[in-house]
């Protein structure tokens, strides 16, 4: 039976009841007070009364809604979670999620990688379309024919584009040499692994099987560098003469590029295509100097580098399998792409303080890095322990050398980061933040081990190591320089600026300081009795001593009349005659001292007493060009009058009326007319001057 329905009594007074209006429900009600009339309610409403005593407290709310919100979390398998909580902070978290509250877990890097996976369809692969270039094929040839390439192959007999590498035994030798002469300035590679692949290469090349463009290309370029380096013997079978090394390493540096076009064109690249270019650039550095071409390599290695995401080798998003991570092949194929991805970054970070078209830009971001330092052991020790272990003292081994050269990398990106290119910019920066550089630099040298120092007490306990360790003066010279380089280049655009403002004093002495001890370490390193390569013929060693020797000539130019200008004058003599000796070992030699020549000519700098200079008259100097010395020039004033019209075509002399200087006019009043030739330049043309001669190609 259904119950009777019994209607609530009104709570509205009669009168908002009537008019259907809203009321406050209570007596008087406020339509009515508006309206001045009495308010009835057939039910008297009740009066309202605090409810907090009926219903809990609400501290006791907050207790409930934390006590429940710690379970619902504590269930969903938050880690860290805080032991108490706020209802803001709780809506808080959950509105936006703090990366501290997040657990990723490993379905979740699944689902990510899975993602990437979709995403990254085609930017790996190689390409879809028809090769791009002829086939490659390998034949192995003897040193003759490569040597006299005409008597090979007479005629096209097929359509693949035929690279030649030498014989077997050939190829010992040069990676012998490779070993001894290169190794511990570029180890970016397992030995162990690099003579497995030379024998399984060569196995494959004489069945007349395929090799893959990558491994083919490392090898050529390895085997161009050691050619460069190779030690001629008089029986040698690689090379009897240097003529001969240097010719064969040409050849092969040209096979080598050829495999690197055809593997750019026609695959993704490899690892073994980033060790290559690396190797090419430092052949081209040697042979060209501080060249387009070596630099451009080089950002082709930092490209496919990147194609190949070395850059994030340690990320999580790249960690290995359990397998893999047990795996001693997995474990030496990561700390070479660890050692080769460090290579090139402190090579961009070392080429941004040098000048070019590259100074003051670098490729690799630090905030993009995610990869461990290679560790600081032989490739015997590589695979013995996982992480770094520390060592009771440093040994002087290709990796201490190697982390030594990118802990200057950082500081040189640091410089890159603070000081302008702008010289107005440069101007208006605090020259106390130039001073801070120059003392970071300074504790740079003075923190190396000991046997990198230049000090007479750390090179007499280094000496008993050198036994076990014979590439240390190499090592020592290659490291000092380069720091000693980045100070010269701090200061250099305060050099001529000094005369004018007494605080850029320090600036000037600094830059000559570490000029002198640029000069001086290559001195030593010529004296130094050992199997290493000749000194002319690494492109180091003169790229840095040119820098050396355009600070000590600039600042002839820029600051005459200083106590020390005849110190100095000796110096650059004695270096440049120095030189001069060896001219014909390396071709940049020539270069090196053209330039240098050329603008002591321009600023009429004399480095001898012309007074006392002795007149010779079976010297006949038949002409004044690009590439001879100044000291054959000074040395040499007889027969003035044939060169007298070239120096004064150089300078810019105003000729007179008849067009010719006169020709019967002495040495000093030559010199005498050619100093009041030219107008002193404001301090921009000397920058642009000092940078034009910096950046000359050697």
């Amino acid at each position: 039976m259904q119950r009777d329905r019994v209607r609530p009594d009104p709570v509205s007074c009669q009168s908002c009841r009537s008019k259907k209006l809203k009321c406050n429900r209570v007596q008087p009600c406020s339509n009515c007070t508006a309206r001045g009339i009495t308010c009835n309610f057939l039910v008297p409403p009740q009066v309202q009364t605090d409810t907090t005593s009926t219903f809990h407290s609400n501290a006791e709310i907050l207790a409930r809604i934390e006590r429940l919100e710690s379970i619902v979390l504590k269930q969903s398998g938050s880690a860290g979670t805080p032991s108490k909580y706020t209802p803001d902070d709780t809506r808080q978290q959950l509105l936006y999620p703090s990366s501290g509250s997040v657990v990723v877990s490993n379905i979740h890097q699944k689902r990510d990688q899975d993602s990437q996976l979709l995403e990254n369809v085609g930017t790996r692969e190689d390409s879809l379309l028809h090769r791009l270039s002829n086939g490659l094929g390998f034949r192995t040839i003897s040193m003759h024919e490569i040597l006299h390439p005409a008597s090979v192959f007479n005629g096209d007999r097929s359509k693949d584009t035929i690279v030649t590498f030498p014989v077997y035994k050939i190829a010992t030798l040069l990676y012998q040499s490779y070993e001894s002469n290169v190794n511990h300035l570029c180890h970016i590679l397992h030995t162990p692994t690099v003579r497995s692949l030379i024998r399984t290469s060569y196995i494959r090349i004489n069945q007349n099987e395929s090799v893959l463009p990558g491994q083919a290309a490392l090898l050529l370029s390895i085997f161009a560098l050691a050619a460069y380096f190779y030690k001629p013997l008089h029986n040698s079978e690689v090379a009897t003469t240097k003529q001969d090394a240097i010719h064969l390493s040409k050849i092969l540096s040209r096979s080598a590029l050829d495999v690197l076009d055809y593997s750019r064109r026609n695959t993704s690249g490899t690892l073994e295509d980033v060790q290559a270019y690396i190797f090419m650039s430092f052949v081209a550095y040697h042979l060209d100097g501080f060249s387009a071409r070596g630099r451009i390599l080089t950002t082709t290695a930092i490209s496919i580098a990147r194609e190949l995401r070395l850059h994030r080798l340690d990320a999580d998003t790249e960690s290995p399998t359990a397998e893999n991570q047990t795996s001693v092949r997995f474990l030496i194929d990561r700390e070479v792409k660890r050692r080769v991805f460090w290579h090139i970054t402190s090579t961009d970070w070392l080429f941004s303080t040098i000048s070019g078209p590259q100074e003051g830009t670098y490729f690799i971001h630090p905030n993009h890095i995610n990869v461990r330092l290679p560790k600081d052991c032989t490739d015997d020790e590589l695979v013995l322990a996982e992480e770094n272990e520390p060592t009771i003292e440093p040994r002087p081994t290709s990796m201490t050398f190697f982390l030594e050269r990118l802990r200057l990398a950082h500081l040189c990106r640091e410089m890159t980061d603070i000081v302008p290119l702008e010289t107005s910019k440069l101007l208006q920066m605090p020259y106390e933040q130039i001073i801070a550089l120059d003392q970071k630099l300074q504790d740079f040298i003075s923190s190396l081990p000991f046997f990198f120092k230049l000090d007479a007490e750390s090179r007499r306990r280094s000496k008993p190591l050198e036994t076990m360790y014979p590439k240390i003066s190499v090592a020592r010279y290659c490291i000092t320089t380069e720091a000693l380089s980045r100070r010269c280049k701090l200061h250099q655009r305060f050099l001529h600026r000094q005369s004018v403002d007494p605080r850029y004093a320090y600036s000037r002495r600094a830059c000559l300081e570490s000029a002198r001890a640029v000069v001086q370490v290559y001195e030593d390193l010529r004296e130094c009795d050992s199997q290493s390569t000749v000194p002319e013929l690494m492109g180091m060693a003169l790229h840095f001593t040119h820098l050396a020797l355009v600070v000590m000539v600039m600042d002839l130019c820029f600051n005459r009349d200083e106590a020390d200008e005849g110190a100095i004058k000796g110096e650059v003599k004695a270096a440049l005659e120095m030189f001069e000796d060896r001219r014909n070992v390396s071709p940049l030699l020539g270069r090196f001292l053209g330039s240098l020549s050329e603008v002591l000519v321009k600023h009429e700098v004399q480095l001898t007493d012309s007074s006392t200079l002795a007149i010779n008259s079976s010297d006949n100097v038949v002409g004044f060009t690009p590439h001879e010395s100044m000291v054959d020039v000074f040395n040499n004033p007889s027969n003035f009058g044939d060169v007298q019209m070239q120096f004064t075509q150089q300078l810019g002399l105003d000729m007179g009326d008849s067009g010719v200087v006169a020709l019967d006019t002495s040495f000093d009043e030559f010199w005498q007319t050619a100093m009041q030739g030219e107008t002193n330049p404001d301090s921009l043309t000397w920058d642009n001057l000092f940078s034009a001669l910096d950046s000359r190609p050697l």
